[in-house]
């Protein structure tokens, strides 16, 4: 299987997190790993074309610079929550390296029957499923619920406006991209006349694996 690296070089520092703990309200957030957008834009392409005239409009999909990696839901937050979140994940994350994360297959959530959402699976060996218990253990200090279900990380593509059944045949596998995760990012999800967009809070940039001689 043909494998297509992409990197992504994550930017450092603050973005609108002072903003956001100056509110009283409320904030829907999470913490993710976004995916590069010239692999979102490839991933967003190929499964338009892999479902075809018959299904493309079965779906509303998800613009390629909203994919995303969900790490930890923390859904409405109080601002004090997000800054200790924050200052806790800044000490944990400190010495974690960066690492290579792979696409899978196609899946549907929560089945093939009654389907819901169209996702790709993605694997790191068990370096996702280490991140997300990171940002799980520090959300929970911080004062979030805990999450019950298991970790499946995956990207979501499209949600299906009608539920119906589907096969997987319907739905070819891609080719395996690459891509390096470098960072972890806070997000606030904000509801706008358009649907549901995401704004970044706070970077948590990974360390860069040393390169040898």
């Amino acid at each position: 299987m043909k494998n297509n690296h992409i990197s992504y070089n994550a930017p450092n520092g603050l973005t609108s997190f002072d903003e956001t703990l100056s509110r009283n309200s409320l904030v829907r957030a999470f913490l993710a790993v976004r995916l590069p957008l010239e692999l979102a834009a490839t991933l967003h392409k190929k499964a338009i074309h892999r479902a075809g005239e018959r299904h493309v409009h079965d779906l509303r999909w998800v613009a390629p610079q909203q994919q995303h990696i969900t790490l930890k839901f923390l859904g409405n937050s109080y601002p004090q929550q997000l800054q200790q979140l924050v200052a806790d994940l800044e000490n944990d994350l400190a010495d974690y390296h960066t690492f290579d994360s792979m696409t899978g297959c196609f899946r549907f959530f929560p089945n093939g029957r009654t389907p819901r959402v169209l996702a790709l699976e993605m694997h790191s060996g068990q370096e996702l499923k280490r991140l997300s218990d990171i940002c799980e253990q520090a959300a929970v200090q911080s004062g979030f619920s805990p999450e019950t279900r298991s970790f499946r990380p995956h990207v979501t593509l499209g949600r299906f406006k009608h539920p119906g059944h589907v096969a997987h045949s319907q739905y070819f596998n891609l080719p395996s991209f690459r891509m390096t995760v470098a960072e972890v990012v806070l997000l606030e999800s904000v509801s706008t006349s358009i649907g549901t967009r995401y704004k970044t809070l706070y970077v948590f940039p990974l360390r860069p694996l040393a390169i040898s001689a």
